[in-house]
């Protein structure tokens, strides 16, 4: 299996240097070849990663792009990999169309495909053969491949992530005993279909003023002046300060619900949509749920868990978790939820969607998980809780989720 490992490097003057020269070319060339792709594509030509790959020798025999013989040959081929990357992901629809990279960018990076070695306290990679100086908080198990390593920079901190395969089997899933539904909220974080709700700590909001406040004395800079290099580079250090909690959260996040559960149901959500709601843009955007999913994916592959991620037009708030009756809409402020055609009464809302959640992903797999196998209640805190109610047939909640679907 394939894992990263991030570490802080510190490199020296000179390797500084010749760092800010990768990072310059590496965006060169992948701002040229975008260029020229459009323009190749705009003629009705097809283009593909040998294709630029036979072109950057070409041009790397020019005088006036004389100096990217400076850089490594390799990591100049690894931008044409990225922008290939970049377009195969547009054509599949699971990425934006590729965008020219801006030397005022925040994070900076060049990739190494190979002859990679982490020793003593030193990184050694092509053209930095006298070893960058790294911090090893933590060691890289033995017995492992390295693949490459991507060196980067955000604001004035260097970073080495490097690529590894333990030359291991991807876990099987394992025999579920515990399942869970995830709902994604604002108010609160993520609430869980056992009635625990995850606090969203709101860090842009917390940072709001300050970053006002920063964001006005760059405004009076005069523009190609220190003074506004340095008031950018205060602005960009505050945002990677509230990046890096976010993700710190997320990661504790997802580390706990992996650990304790076998079987993850969420729901997808249709964040596009949602942000058009100006109101509710700026929080959307803050709780990072896109981010917190992809970590449960990966975490859950490891770990041989198992990550479902049900339709984002299933109505998980709209159904009842007993009975499995659509109710309509409700207004956000109310936080109860009560059903006229089973009787239950004051469940909460975000708890009752989150079970709705986690029993129809389980729906939607094999008979290795079952009510009965994994231990679940319709609806209810927790097998062990206050609650007890007959599990709700998941054929039910499958006709009147349909029902919904359609019609929505």
């Amino acid at each position: 299996m394939l894992k990263a490992y991030k570490y802080r490097i510190y490199p020296n003057m000179e390797q500084k240097e010749l760092m800010e020269k990768h990072f310059g070319c590496t965006r060169k060339v992948y701002n040229i070849f975008l260029d020229y792709r459009q323009k190749e594509y705009a003629k009705g030509n097809k283009i593909n990663y040998l294709t630029t790959q036979k072109e950057l020798t070409n041009l790397k025999k020019q005088e006036e792009f004389s100096y990217l013989k400076e850089c490594s040959s390799q990591s100049l081929q690894m931008a044409l990999r990225d922008l290939d990357n970049a377009f195969a992901n547009f054509f599949r629809k699971t990425g934006r169309y590729p965008r020219f990279k801006s030397k005022k960018d925040n994070h900076h990076s060049f990739t190494v495909p190979q002859n990679i070695v982490v020793g003593d306290k030193k990184l050694i990679f092509p053209k930095f053969l006298s070893g960058v100086r790294i911090k090893l908080h933590r060691e890289i198990p033995k017995n492992t491949e390295l693949k490459r390593v991507t060196i980067s920079r955000v604001q004035d901190r260097y970073f080495a992530s490097i690529l590894v395969d333990d030359l291991q089997e991807k876990p099987k899933p394992i025999k579920a005993k515990k399942a869970i539904g995830l709902d994604m909220g604002i108010e609160n974080f993520i609430i869980s279909s056992d009635g625990v709700k995850f606090e969203n700590k709101r860090y842009f909001d917390k940072s709001s003023k300050t970053l006002a406040k920063l964001q006005r004395r760059l405004s009076k800079k005069k523009k190609g002046s220190n003074n506004r290099l340095k008031a950018i580079a205060k602005v960009q250090k505050l945002h990677t300060k509230i990046s890096n909690q976010r993700s710190d959260y997320l990661h504790k996040i997802s580390h706990e619900i992996i650990n304790h559960n076998d079987i993850i149901c969420v729901e997808s959500l249709n964040v596009k949509g949602m942000i058009r709601n100006k109101k509710l843009a700026k929080h959307i955007g803050d709780v990072s749920w896109g981010k917190f999913i992809e970590q449960l994916a990966y975490k859950a592959e490891w770990n041989g868990k198992t990550l479902i991620k049900i339709d984002k037009w299933f109505p998980s708030s709209q159904l009842c978790c007993v009975c499995g009756s659509n109710t309509g809409k409700k207004p956000l402020h109310i936080r109860k939820f009560d059903c006229p055609e089973c009787g239950t009464k004051k469940i909460d809302r975000d708890v009752n969607a989150a079970i709705n959640i986690r029993n129809y992903g389980l729906g939607q797999i094999d008979d290795r998980y079952t009510a009965g196998t994994v231990g679940i209640q319709a609806c209810g805190v927790s097998s062990s809780g206050t609650m007890s109610l007959d599990v709700v047939s998941y054929d039910i909640l499958k006709q009147e989720a349909q029902r919904s679907l359609a019609v929505g």
